[in-house]
């Protein structure tokens, strides 16, 4: 599909890029103003009551704080327009290093977890959807919003007293990098997000069907007697996805920050728990850096979201 930006669709497209930029650089100037509106001052946090006074200068001078704050943030968006977010005080490293090398971890289950989850729920959605029958649709909206209800760490503690503790199935801690070594210890998270977005997914799927079997054009393709594989996708299934699809970028953003709590829980070396650590450890550029990344791939999830699902269905309005 040829876009032109004098079309209507493509003035569209552009708004919302433009748009999606705009959010980005909202979330990078909330992400400067977190590290600056804490009570204290963060150099002397980070070394502690009994630093002297030259330490807490040196690192303030470090961490860009010695000049006021117009300046700081001059500094802070030049700095990240050359791809440079800063040094970690704790490690030495660069906080994008820092991210290179923990996010693939966090990346890995997140999209084990997102495909089978689009695997289950799609089956699931649809069936029930289609039938419409009352005993189903209870049963699975009963069985889903207890699952959605229940806190996710709660459900890895139940998770790791059945699977790790009571039958050895899944290591309580650890991790093993490579493929498929890994898989020992992220089957256990991966199938807890699983649980979790199908339960999401699968009720959005199955409203979804439900209000398309009452639309005309379904209608109009049981009349024409047309195939019943070309008949599901075309006429149930493919319209059906479009809120699915633009429910699943903004689950994938908000994975990012319930990633925090699974791999504090599970001791995962990914990018949540480095996040948790920086926290604690006072490391104010990995807490800057990490925030910044989660906010603009959030953002740019949710817009991907909306053009695909519009792809979909053009009756979606971006």
């Amino acid at each position: 599909m040829k876009l032109k930006l004098n079309t209507p669709l493509g003035r569209k497209i552009f708004g919302r890029t433009i748009r999606a930029f705009s959010i980005s650089f909202w979330v990078m100037v909330i992400a400067f103003a977190l590290m600056r509106v804490t009570p204290g001052d963060p150099a002397s946090a980070r070394l502690g009551a009994g630093a002297e006074e030259e330490a807490i200068e040196a690192l303030r001078e470090q961490l860009g704080l010695n000049v006021n704050p117009f300046q700081q943030f001059i500094n802070y968006i030049r700095d990240l327009s050359q791809g440079d977010l800063g040094t970690s005080l704790v490690s030495g490293l660069p906080v994008g290093e820092i991210i290179s090398k923990t996010f693939p971890l966090t990346l890995t289950y997140i999209a084990f977890s997102f495909f089978f989850a689009f695997l289950i729920s799609i089956p699931i959605g649809v069936l029930i959807g289609w039938s419409n029958k009352a005993s189903w649709v209870y049963s699975f909206r009963t069985f889903t919003s207890v699952v959605i209800a229940t806190p996710n760490f709660f459900i890895a503690m139940v998770a790791i007293l059945f699977f790790s503790v009571q039958r050895d199935w899944a290591p309580v801690f650890g991790y093993e990098p490579g493929f498929p070594g890994n898989m020992k210890y992220l089957w256990l998270p991966i199938a807890i997000n699983t649980l979790i977005l199908v339960s999401i997914i699968s009720r959005v799927l199955l409203a979804s069907v439900i209000d398309t079997r009452s639309e005309e054009f379904v209608e109009t393709g049981i009349i024409r007697g047309v195939s019943r594989i070309r008949f599901f996708w075309f006429y149930i299934l493919k319209p059906s996805l479009a809120p699915t699809i633009v429910l699943m970028s903004y689950m994938a953003g908000t994975m990012l920050g319930a990633t925090v709590i699974l791999e504090t829980i599970f001791s995962l070396p990914g990018i949540g728990r480095e996040l948790v650590g920086a926290v604690l450890a006072s490391d104010y550029p990995v807490v800057q850096g990490i925030l910044i990344f989660f906010g603009v791939i959030t953002v740019f999830l949710s817009f991907f979201g909306d053009l695909f699902a519009y792809l979909l269905d053009r009756r979606v309005k971006l």
